[in-house]
């Protein structure tokens, strides 16, 4: 049982209607962003397309071979109650046509009660012009305009007709004459396919019936734009031509048995020359195709698949039933681009002409950038993984990255822990074996020596030093030496040295600070693109931005730069009692060191040397001198880098980075209210590009209205 059509199942006032509305999406001009529901008609010149279309329409289209059409023709069947049947031509503009050229395409407009075949080619050639081509018998050797993508649009209407529309495009043609270039035939071939390969077109392909299909360049072009052969339906022209003994092949191919459609085939029966000299009517060419297909040997076909009038009825059922499957996703398109198109509306912001339009605007602007950035600094992301605007994620992993890097290569030589002897000094001096030990294990240990013994101190340096840090100190104190008495220092030694010992400081924090600029300006960047979408308005506004994070980012620099100079270039400063809680410490595990290398061991009771003992405490006047220049710089190193660390992360990067002075601050309303008339105006006023945009969403938003509106009581 054959599937009933969709087109039956409705009544045919509705089915009218719906044809209309998608005529009417094509007059508004919604092709220009979204493809219709259509019928396309495509063949050689040769192929008997034009006296296809006459049988079709009524038309007396050109049949000469040497002539082109350049443009596409939409072809529309109006049934009315009117007694008089009407034609109407107008031009449909081209999608992305100009104001100005939309006006003056629209001021050609046509209607006759009827047009014979001079008078139609007459009207062919002044549409030709009207859209700035030849005329259908001007040569076109020279010139550069020679097709055009706007649309012939003819409307028959009157009682008799059944509604049907489609639009039939130039013919392929290869052989050049003075009319038609084999230029001419690349741009036919283009405007086919473009039309072809359109999701929703049903291609109408016609061929001769005396040509053989395995030749037929547009079939090729059909089967490219619909591998599937769903939106294609066959169109044999010239049946009565076809010479004797040929029938077969003819027959096989309208049987849909060597090429298969979906839609499958239809054969037809034009006028011949010598009918067309004759002026045989319309009625009479009807009846002789009538009478042909009765007889053998195509009277084997299916009669619903012969004859003009039974392909006009198919096409029309086709047409509907495509409409009906198309039109849910298309009303969804149309609703979707108009809510894109007044989110893009919105974005734009009103037309600034005045200074307070353009100051309002910027505020605006100006406000939904401070949102943002207070969402990036408080951590309230709305992107995921590492997007550039997690602001404060990124700051702070890098200053995570820079206080490890401080600790771990921050110092240009390791220092050593107390139980490394600059020499063998200790060993050397004292015989063990004066030492007599006696070990008497106590349940507690004594108060004092336990807490000295139990205090922690750790070195965070972990790379190799090309120079032992001893013989560093050692070197520096012999070339320092002045009228001091042995044992003492020279009090420029420690500075010296906490001079070279922080050389590491400089390029680590100055990587550091270039990091997080270009990390906070990356960041900018995206959070003034996510607030100002319009983009000559943000290029301007990031070229007058620019001076001012510039400067932001050499605060920066300059206030790193202090706290550098703070520390290593000025006297050794610090109020800290860690500083002198760590020398004291390492003081007295020097001499609890020394005391385990006597033989004391802590929680026992020792019987000593206390001649060896006291030597302990009184090395030599250059040895004390550089244990305790270590031991002095070492913790003060340690305050220092503590201290230098946060004061980067705090001034030099929180303060001048991401305070209220910083390049992801500066562009906010009192940046705005600083500008004059005229910054104002360089940065907001709506240049060309932007005011042509908003005149195109405008008129976007005004056809998908009015699409919209017309669609919105159709229930399928």
């Amino acid at each position: 049982m054959a599937k009933k059509s969709h087109a039956e199942g409705i009544e045919s006032a509705e089915r009218v209607r719906l044809l209309e509305i998608i005529d009417k999406f094509r007059e508004y001009g919604i092709r220009e962003d979204i493809s219709l529901p259509q019928l396309v008609v495509i063949g050689d010149q040769s192929s008997g397309k034009s006296s296809l279309l006459e049988g079709l329409t009524g038309l007396p289209f050109p049949i000469a071979s040497e002539l082109c059409t350049r443009f596409a023709t939409h072809i529309v069947f109006r049934r009315k109650p009117s007694s008089e049947e009407t034609i109407k031509v107008s031009i449909i503009p081209a999608p992305k046509s100009s104001d100005e050229l939309k006006e003056e395409l629209g001021k050609f407009e046509r209607e006759v009660t009827e047009l014979s075949a001079s008078t139609f080619e007459l009207l062919l050639d002044e549409a030709a012009r009207h859209m700035g081509l030849p005329g259908v018998h001007d040569s076109v050797e020279d010139l550069e305009t020679r097709f055009s993508d706007h649309v012939l649009r003819i409307e028959l209407s009157g009682p008799s007709r059944s509604h049907l529309s489609f639009v039939d495009v130039p013919g392929l043609f290869h052989n050049p004459t003075k009319y038609q270039t084999l230029q001419d035939s690349a741009i036919i071939r283009g405007l086919i396919e473009s039309y072809a390969q359109d999701t929703r077109t049903i291609i109408m392909a016609v061929m001769d019936a005396r040509n053989n299909l395995a030749n037929q360049e547009v079939f090729r072009i059909a089967k490219s734009a619909d591998p599937l052969r769903l939106r294609t339906v066959g169109i044999m022209t010239k049946c009565d031509a076809v010479q004797k003994g040929d029938e077969a092949a003819a027959i096989k191919v309208a049987q849909n048995q060597t090429e298969r459609l979906n839609h499958g085939w239809f054969c037809v029966r034009n006028r011949t020359t010598e009918e067309i000299k004759a002026g045989v009517t319309m009625e009479a060419r009807n009846k002789n195709e009538a009478d042909f297909f009765k007889n053998s040997p195509f009277n084997v076909l299916d009669k619903k698949r012969t004859g003009v009038p039974a392909l006009s009825i198919f096409l029309g059922k086709m047409l509907c039933d495509h409409v009906i499957s198309e039109f849910p996703s298309l009303r969804q398109e149309i609703s979707a681009l108009c809510l894109e198109s007044r989110k893009r509306m919105e974005e734009l912001g009103p037309p600034c002409q005045t200074p307070q339009e353009q100051r309002a605007y910027l505020l605006k602007l100006a406000g939904s950038y401070q949102r943002r950035v207070e969402d990036a600094l408080s951590g309230r992301y709305k992107m995921s993984g590492k997007h550039p605007s997690k602001l404060r994620m990124h700051i702070q992993n890098a200053n995570d990255t820079f206080g490890e890097a401080m600790h771990t290569k921050g110092h240009s030589r390791k220092f050593r822990s107390t139980d490394e002897d600059m020499e063998s000094e200790i060993a050397q001096r004292y015989d063990m074996s004066l030492v007599k030990c006696r070990l008497r294990r106590h349940r507690t240990p004594h108060p004092y020596t336990s807490s000295i013994v139990n205090r922690k101190y750790s070195q965070a340096a972990s790379d190799d030093d090309t120079e032992d840090i001893y013989v560093w100190i050692k070197d520096i104190y012999k070339d320092s030496r002045g009228p001091e008495l042995p044992g003492h220092v020279n009090s420029s030694v420690l500075q010296n040295l906490f001079h070279q010992q922080t050389m590491n400081w400089v390029p680590i924090s100055m990587e550091h600070v270039d990091s997080v600029s270009v990390k906070t300006l990356s960041a900018h960047e995206v959070l003034l693109a996510q607030s100002c979408a319009d983009k000559p308005i943000r290029d301007k506004l990031r070229a007058r931005l620019k001076p001012f994070l510039e400067r932001s980012v050499l605060r920066a620099k300059a206030e790193l730069q202090r706290i550098l100079d703070d520390e290593r270039e000025g006297p050794l400063l610090t109020n800290n009692h860690y500083y002198a809680d760590n020398l004291v410490a390492a003081r007295s595990e020097r001499v609890i060191t020394g005391l385990k290398r006597l033989g004391y061991q802590d929680g026992c009771d020792c019987i000593m040397d206390f001649k060896a003992m006291t030597s302990v405490a009184h090395l030599s006047n250059e040895t004390s001198a550089v244990y305790d220049i270590h031991d002095s710089l070492k913790a003060y190193y340690k305050v220092a880098l503590k201290r230098f660390i946060d004061n980067v992360c705090q001034q030099a990067i929180e303060r001048n980075f991401l305070g209220p002075e910083g390049p992801i601050s500066i562009f906010g309303s009192e940046f705005v209210g600083n500008l004059s008339d005229a910054e104002l105006a360089s940065i907001s006023a709506e240049d060309f590009t932007t005011s042509n945009a908003r005149d195109e969403l405008v008129y976007r938003i005004s056809r998908l209205e009015k699409a919209l509106e017309l669609s919105a009581n159709v229930a399928l």
